[in-house]
């Protein structure tokens, strides 16, 4: 088959979704020419021109517009029981000249295709936890609704994390279980590559004002983090005065939450011992995730989240929220927790000043990362578009 395989631009910025995708880019490069099919790449590029090799998606306000009006017309048409207009918005179009067998959604990001289509579901949160404000507020939750109720249902497969990833899907939509692909995300390279790195940990640590030991957040400034939840859990830790060394850095973009969080670090006493790092490079990230206590990752939303892995590539061990699909990704690898209870992430905490717990969560988590390669994950999508090639040849 031809295949086209999309990919939506996204920042370094944009955390776990930037380095999934640059995973598999990889990955897609190095068997591309040893399968029996062959590929045409697309890229979403909102900041202008796609990279080199890939066929931009435009993003224009006219573009935007024009797909937006055709997809408006066939909803009223669908509602109406009307037949469409023959219309084609410049993707189907373009999919069309590319002589294009079937489409891989790679991504979070689905668009009408007259192809067969395999399509990458990372959480359905509007429907798992509806209350946070960005995936409710202005109408974000119907948009949602729309849109996945609409692409997911037509989907030749669903690409999803694990078993919670599935059940999310199907409380919401009509969707078979052998339409779905369990295939848990991969490690990110660079916490692979930097798994045997033995740089100076402690002077890169302390050029950013970071002093040890000190509990890592990375993640960007969203309600669902829970970086209140993580204040709480340093406050408690250190009560009493016994770990009053303990400190706690945060790293990620704002998205409106950071001036609320450094109000709550002054309600808890605790300005002085918590750092807000915004975005930083990825040798500095590296450098953090080493020389880290404990990844403190307590997040309300699943199925499955790309930091905690980075830390067990890098020998951080990770005391997780315990949320639908996360001991699923991370098995007995992490020390697990309710969101909701920072005396119990305080312990966990405290745990992990004893050696042996601590060499235990190491070990077992380097074998988990080392385990989940971008390469395994393009194979077994691969796999799936061979066995699906027989379905694609009974037409034109």
């Amino acid at each position: 088959m031809r295949v086209a395989v999309i990919f939506n631009e996204v920042p370094p910025e944009s955390g776990g979704a930037f380095t999934f995708q640059a995973a598999l880019v990889a990955s897609l490069a190095l068997v591309e020419s040893t399968s029996q099919h062959s590929f045409v790449f697309y890229m979403v590029a909102g900041g202008g021109s796609a990279p080199e090799g890939y066929i931009t998606i435009p993003q224009s306000l006219s573009a935007r517009s024009h797909r937006t009006v055709i997809t408006a017309i066939r909803d009223v048409c669908d509602r109406l029981n009307l037949r469409r207009p023959r219309w084609r918005t410049w993707f189907e179009r373009s999919l069309k000249s590319q002589k294009v067998d079937f489409v891989w959604f790679a991504s979070n990001y689905i668009e009408d295709c007259a192809q067969p289509f395999f399509c990458t579901v990372w959480d359905l949160a509007h429907v798992t936890t509806p209350w946070f404000p960005e995936v409710s507020k202005d109408g974000e939750w119907e948009r949602r609704q729309h849109y996945y109720g609409r692409m997911l249902p037509k989907a030749a497969r669903i690409i999803v994390s694990n078993e919670a990833g599935r059940r999310a899907i199907q409380q919401a939509f009509p969707v078979a279980d052998e339409r779905f692909i369990c295939l848990p995300m991969p490690t990110a390279d660079f916490a692979l590559d930097a798994m045997t790195d033995t740089d100076d940990l402690g002077a890169k640590v302390s050029g950013l004002g970071v002093t040890q030991p000190y509990l890592f957040y990375p993640a960007q400034y969203w309600a669902h983090k829970n970086h209140v939840g993580a204040l709480r859990a340093l406050a408690q830790a250190r009560r009493g005065g016994q770990r009053d060394d303990l400190s706690l850095v945060f790293v990620g973009s704002d998205k409106g939450q950071e001036a609320f969080l450094s109000q709550e670090a002054s309600n808890l006493g605790l300005s002085e011992h918590v750092n807000f790092l915004g975005f930083v490079t990825v040798t500095e990230l590296v450098a953090l995730y080493r020389g880290a206590h404990a990844l403190l990752y307590l997040s309300f939303f699943g199925p499955e989240n790309l930091p905690p892995l980075e830390a067990l590539a890098l020998s951080c061990p990770v005391i997780c929220s315990d949320v639908p699909g996360m001991r699923e990704q991370l098995g007995d690898a992490a020390v697990f927790v309710a969101p909701t209870d920072p005396s119990a992430a305080a312990i966990a905490v405290e745990g992990l000043f004893r050696p042996e717990p601590r060499a235990h969560l190491v070990e077992k988590g380097l074998e988990l990362a080392a385990e989940r390669t971008a390469s395994r994950y393009v194979a077994r999508v691969l796999r799936e578009l061979d066995e699906f090639d027989p379905i694609r040849s009974c037409w034109s």
